[in-house]
């Protein structure tokens, strides 16, 4: 809650980063592989003066709602599970719709298009990509970006009813 706090007071007061703070943003990217361990593309997340935007450029979904979070672990193996939980350093509830939550990880829905494209943009006033914050994205074991088959309730714990770990990416600093 202190990032969207701190997100809304800058809104609020017509704070902006100036051409130069952004070009100095913090950048980070993940390569989003699927079980078969194919590329089905990429996820830049950009520091903003709000928040963390979050573009996704991604194929070879299946088309319809995914439910998207970012995870507490660096890791993609197997089924995915090994990226552990939904990035929670501040212990809320999993949902947009739950008077607990969000957890700092949950993310909207995105949707792939007919043809398992999906191209999307969201702002997350919840994440930050410094180094140097003990529950931060990039601790000791980083996290990672976990796509759903199904798409996000966004109130369900643990993760929305969103069903199958579909794809996954390690969330990796530039």
């Amino acid at each position: 809650m202190l990032a969207f706090t701190r997100a809304a007071i800058a809104v609020i007061s017509g704070l902006a980063l100036a051409p130069s703070a952004l070009a100095a943003a913090q950048t980070a990217t993940a390569q989003i592989k699927n079980a078969a361990g194919a590329d089905i593309g990429i996820v830049t997340f950009t520091e903003a003066a709000a928040g963390v935007l979050i573009k996704f450029e991604l194929k070879g979904l299946p088309p319809g709602p995914h439910g998207v979070h970012v995870h507490e672990t660096g890791s993609c193996e197997g089924d995915f599970t090994s990226a552990g939980a939904i990035f929670n350093p501040l212990g809320a509830q999993h949902g947009f719709y739950n008077d607990e939550g969000p957890m700092a990880g949950d993310l909207p829905n995105i949707f792939a298009n007919a043809d398992g494209t999906a191209v999307a943009e969201v702002l997350s006033p919840f994440l930050a990509l410094t180094k140097d914050v003990e529950d931060g994205l990039f601790d000791s074991n980083g996290s990672a970006l976990v796509l759903f088959d199904k798409a996000d309730d966004h109130l369900t714990d643990p993760e929305g009813d969103a069903g199958t770990r579909l794809a996954c990416g390690v969330i990796t600093l530039k």
